[in-house]
């Protein structure tokens, strides 16, 4: 476990990017390595942990205490290359113009997620995630759910609201839940059960993955436009596994601390065999 950051290091700040979160830049595509803490220009930034310091970059710097590193990206150095510091130095200031701190926790050779219970604290997430929208798609165009058949992609859309509120030009843009499953149900049966193909909470995924968690249009978030955060369920999921009729499919997404959503989707298939 450990603080934030920021001055006050014992109270929650306004975080604007979660782990995983799509990263697009050009025909780049990633996923987002830490969180951005949003904070004014100028603002110190301050060692979590006491370690030996050292420069990724000319604005960026981590400092490591053996197998755990502590990174800090967009921000002014206030230290040297190999300095040794203390906990809760100051080691830079937020450069202009990014209004965040750039924050990564690395561990035994793995990004993980500094909000996860545990170790970021004190930190408490209560916004519930939201499914907004289910659909089949195949070559990227849309199927209307009352007559699926063959294989198709199953996407759901879904985001969550950061617990507190961020800052203009930042404010009210959603971010990604930790989780996503799906479980087909007809009449009161389940035909088939849940499985958890979206997981964002364990470890950074590699960049190769992205096409496989994120499917097109997907957006990340931009000053004043919300990004939209669209999930492949599945990839060509053959309907010719379950008998023609009507069905529902449920989708829920949930976040590291026990918040859910859940989306209905009613759908029928028809193969005509």
């Amino acid at each position: 476990m450990y603080s934030w950051p920021l001055k006050p290091f014992d109270r929650p700040h306004p975080v604007r990017g979660y782990f995983n979160d799509p990263r697009i830049s050009g025909q780049s595509r990633a996923f987002h390595f830490g969180i951005d803490i949003a904070a004014p220009n100028g603002t110190p930034v301050h060692a979590v942990r006491g370690g030996v310091v050292h420069f990724q970059g000319p604005r960026s710097l981590s400092v490591s205490d053996g197998e755990l590193d502590f990174g800090y990206w967009h921000v002014v150095p206030a230290v040297r290359h190999r300095q040794r510091v203390r906990r809760h130095q100051v080691v830079g200031h937020v450069e202009a113009p990014w209004l965040h701190v750039h924050f990564a926790e690395h561990r035994a050779g793995v990004y993980r997620d500094p909000l996860r219970p545990g170790a970021l604290s004190p930190w408490r997430d209560t916004a519930k995630p939201r499914v907004t929208r289910i659909v089949f798609s195949r070559n990227g165009r849309v199927l209307p759910p009352g007559a699926v058949f063959g294989a198709v992609d199953v996407i759901a859309e879904a985001h969550q609201m950061p617990p507190l509120d961020v800052p203009p030009p930042w404010q009210e843009l959603p971010v990604t839940p930790a989780r996503l499953r799906w479980r087909v149900r007809r009449g009161t049966r389940t035909v088939r059960p849940w499985r958890t193909p979206v997981d964002l909470a364990a470890a950074l995924l590699p960049r190769e993955e992205y096409h496989r968690i994120y499917a097109p249009r997907t957006r990340q978030n931009r000053p004043g436009r919300p990004g939209l955060y669209r999930f492949y369920l599945a990839h060509t999921w053959s309907t010719r596994l379950l008998p023609d009729g009507p069905y529902r499919l449920d989708v829920e997404a949930s976040d590291l601390f026990g918040n859910l959503g859940r989306l209905q989707l009613a759908f029928a298939i028809a193969n005509g065999v």
